[in-house]
């Protein structure tokens, strides 16, 4: 049998960004013991690591490692060695700079891993962190990924046929519907819902709260729509300001986790919110978003997975940043008028009819 090592790290968005590319690993190795080296170590039970965010039927095990990744290496060779793998699936993302590349790559081959996939097209296509302006346009990290995959020639599904596939559960649909039927009384049937998102872990990518307050307000009124807030528990308290402000609709913070927050999403008509993993998550599930961008990476490079969506991202002289706090006064986001997000709204709406 073969003992394959796939090593992804990143957020939830990272992750849901490369689960087409895992489900080519595993239709292309259908008996194979497949195993998923991340980073995600964590003694917090609140975090999304990506364990729970995955579905069952991908990878046989779960290795993760501290953030010290220097210091904790020696023991990582040790471990990986005893495991035996026969290959790895290298699929880092595009700013993993060249020299860390390669110290991947002689870890991995310190850990007795002959065959090592996707480092030599990453190699071709790395992204600088200090890229030139104005900011080019690059293809979607999920299109990145599954060309990776691709470029090894290997026996793999058609590209078309790869999604993010989540593979919800019944029993994790029936709980998010039991969600819905207990926090939106009749509203979910009988009106569109909409989710938003708002918070995000980068303070350089939050646009104002009383943007939404107002773009939401409006749709309420005028297209009858039920929002449902998104987030953590730490989004709790904005959700609470929010459904204040709009005197309706539900907050689903910290409620029911990644996968229970797809189950929902499932059912909704929109996404309104910024650049994060729900928003990928809307995505996955078929949802329509209407996201708004800081301008801190490459056009494009975080597009979601679908059609129909709208992205908002204003060029400033700043962009390409990658900055966690934001040094110009968020002028990239506050060149987005509320006016024009709210009209793509209405343009998405439209588009779904009278529901999904």
């Amino acid at each position: 049998m073969d003992r394959i090592l796939v090593y992804r790290i990143g957020s939830i968005g990272d992750t849901l960004v490369a689960l087409p590319s895992f489900w080519a690993i595993r239709k292309a190795f259908p008996q194979a013991h497949i195993a998923y080296f991340t980073n995600d170590e964590t003694d917090n039970p609140d975090d999304l690591v990506a364990k729970k965010v995955l579905p069952e039927g991908i990878f046989d095990e779960y290795l993760v490692y501290p953030n010290d990744f220097v210091k904790a290496s020696a023991g990582l060779i040790l471990k990986l060695r005893e495991k035996k793998f026969d290959s790895l699936f290298y699929l880092m993302t595009r700013n993993r700079g060249y020299y860390r590349v390669k110290r991947d790559i002689l870890f991995f081959r310190l850990a007795g891993i002959k065959k090592i996939f996707g480092a030599n097209y990453l190699l071709k296509n790395l992204l600088t962190m200090a890229p030139e302006k104005p900011v080019k346009t690059v293809e979607s990290e999920l299109e990145y990924l599954l060309k990776t995959l691709y470029f090894e020639n290997l026996d793999l599904p058609p590209i078309n046929d790869l999604k993010p596939d989540l593979r919800l559960t019944d029993d994790e649909i029936k709980r998010s519907k039991d969600w819905l039927e207990t926090n939106c009384p009749a509203a979910w049937r009988e009106k569109r819902l909409i989710a938003i998102m708002a918070g995000t872990n980068w303070s350089s990518k939050i646009w104002a709260e009383e943007n939404y307050i107002e773009i939401v307000s409006r749709l309420i009124k005028e297209k009858n729509v039920f929002p449902i807030v998104f987030g953590g528990k730490n989004d709790r308290e904005q959700g609470r300001r929010f459904l204040e402000a709009w005197r309706t609709g539900a907050s689903a913070a910290g409620e029911l986790g990644i996968r229970g927050d797809a189950g929902i999403l499932r059912e909704c008509n929109l996404y309104l919110g910024t650049d994060t993993g729900t928003m990928h998550l809307a995505g996955s599930m078929g949802t329509p978003c209407v996201a708004v961008f800081a301008a801190i990476d490459y056009v494009g490079r975080w597009t979601p997975f679908g059609e129909g969506h709208k992205i908002f991202r204003e060029r400033v002289e700043c962009e390409g940043c990658f900055a966690p706090v934001c040094f110009n006064n968020h002028k990239c986001l506050n060149l987005i008028s509320p006016e024009s997000v709210y009209q793509a709204c209405l343009g998405v709406l439209e588009n779904n009819g009278s529901g999904k």
